[in-house]
């Protein structure tokens, strides 16, 4: 079982996380603005829900099982005016109340989180319940194949890009995605895959870049740099992500 006690703290002192989180925002921004979704599930916010960064929406509603997080997450909705639009649940997505089943979603956002699930049969049996015709789900998570994992299999700190490191331990992950395998969950349950690919590439650890941040190394410039990058390298993004229908 996952201690989420540890794993939200743990989060919210993880380096460079904030830049990721910037540009993991931009792509689900950009899939909401090109399909005009109105009405939103996200599905796990951490510290940053999608309100901190696209408010144009009727409806979003939000799960999310740490305390910390929704206790946070809760105080930002009242500092924002946002509790006519915005609603919150401090529930696991397996255990998401009568109040969300009944509700038709045009967008059910799964970001950053699959990886780190135990039981992704319980978890997909669930998703399979709750989207219903016309649904688009969005889901992102770590690249297998990112430069930066294939870097460490050349220097010889992992002898597999697919192998767990010692930053997938510490943040309590269970397995690594590629784009293969990635699909290949989605449609084991019988999902329609409308678009995948990569984004943001990112050469080096978390930790490295928030040196190389810290010491006017690099600075949001080149992170931007290294978003458009992605033309060039279309597999080798930080992150994965894929789009689907029932």
């Amino acid at each position: 079982m996952r201690d989420l006690h540890s794993y939200s703290n743990e989060y919210i002192n993880q380096p460079f996380e904030s830049y990721q989180v910037e540009y993991r925002k931009r792509l689900v921004v950009d899939v909401i603005q090109k399909n005009k979704h109105k009405t939103i599930l996200e599905v796990g916010c951490a510290v940053n829900p999608l309100f901190e960064f696209f408010t144009n929406f009727e409806l979003l509603t939000i799960l999310e099982p740490s305390k910390l997080f929704y206790d946070k997450t809760v105080e930002d909705i009242a500092k924002l005016n946002l509790g006519q639009k915005v609603e919150i649940f401090n529930n696991f997505f397996e255990d998401a109340l009568e109040a969300v089943d009944s509700k038709q979603y045009d967008l059910i956002i799964i970001s950053a989180l699959i990886h780190e699930i135990p039981d992704l049969g319980k978890f997909f049996t669930r998703l399979k319940e709750l989207v219903k015709p016309g649904t688009v789900v969005h889901i992102d998570v770590p690249n297998g194949n990112s430069l930066h994992r294939l870097l460490a299999v050349e220097m010889g700190l992992i002898k597999s890009q697919m192998e767990m490191s010692d930053f997938n331990i510490q943040f309590q992950q269970n397995r690594v995605f590629d784009l293969n395998s990635l699909e290949k969950l989605v449609t084991d349950y019988d999902f329609n895959v409308i678009e995948k690919g990569s984004y943001f590439i990112k050469p080096f650890t978390h930790a490295q870049m928030q040196k190389m941040m810290d010491n006017n190394i690099i600075d949001t410039k080149v992170l931007d740099g290294f978003y458009n990058l992605i033309k060039y390298f279309p597999d080798l993004g930080s992150e994965i992500y894929i789009n689907f229908k029932k």
